[in-house]
């Protein structure tokens, strides 16, 4: 859907990085952990393409969804100037989002920095179906694990890691030795994909990955966010983020 919403915060985070809440009762009412939105929050036709945007947080009740962002080019340093009560067009909720399914007990979410913005949501959303989370998430300094109060106080057990030379999925594999997972989750790192691709096959979890990729209109008429994937018959194809994805089982990667 395509509306017309006021932002209502836009909070600085750290330099660089900040986090807006935005009153969009009728996408926080569809809104599934993983999907993503198109946003555009200026005038006139430039920048011309509206911007994606990993939904962080959803409040039903309240009609709210907010969005962690990195101020990286032209749009975001506008969307870092946004006033509280500006208003922005947003698109979507667009994808499809990380399954969850009833039965399951434990799964782990993992992610680095801003990358991670999805897994939040999808942590919450776990939680209040009664399963059991483990958020690995690695940044690189203590202020960019940006969620890790959330995490918290939503009943997760929480590692984050700031080494640069310690691989955060080492402590999901250390885990994976004492404990049952029934899914692993991941976003913001090829390396970590990777990871978890390697660790699914060795101790037999369902693993899925969220990818980030330059989109230009969204909607899957472009093509210009096709990544390679895997098929049934073991040849590989296209796919478009943004229309089959931006949540794939992490082995149809290519």
């Amino acid at each position: 859907m395509f509306i017309t919403a006021k932002a209502l915060t836009n909070r600085i985070i750290t330099p660089g990085f900040g986090r807006i809440l935005l009153s969009a009762p009728q996408i926080a009412e569809q809104a599934k952990p993983g999907q993503f939105v198109m946003l555009k929050y200026w005038r006139g036709i430039d920048p011309f393409f509206m911007r994606p945007f990993s939904i962080n947080t959803v409040d039903r009740a309240g009609g709210t969804l907010g969005i962690l962002y990195k101020v990286v080019g032209q749009g975001t340093e506008i969307l870092a100037d946004l006033s509280a009560d500006a208003e922005v067009e947003i698109l979507g909720p667009r994808g499809n989002g990380f399954p969850l399914e009833d039965g399951m007990t434990r799964i782990a979410v993992i992610g680095r920095g801003v990358g991670a913005a999805p897994m939040r949501f999808l942590a919450e959303k776990a939680r209040s179906m009664g399963i059991g989370v483990r958020a690995y998430i690695s940044a690189n300094s203590e202020e960019h694990l940006f969620d890790k109060a959330a995490y918290e106080g939503s009943g997760c057990t929480f590692t984050g890691c700031t080494d640069p030379n310690v691989k955060v999925t080492d402590f999901f594999a250390e885990d994976l030795k004492k404990m049952k997972f029934d899914a692993a989750y991941v976003c913001g790192s090829k390396r970590l994909m990777k990871a978890v691709a390697e660790l699914s096959d060795e101790y037999d979890f369902a693993g899925y990955v969220s990818l980030e990729e330059h989109m230009a209109c969204g909607i899957g008429a472009c093509k210009g966010c096709a990544v390679r994937v895997n098929t049934k018959d073991g040849s590989e194809a296209y796919a478009r983020v943004c229309k089959e994805g931006p949540v794939f089982p992490v082995k149809r990667i290519v």
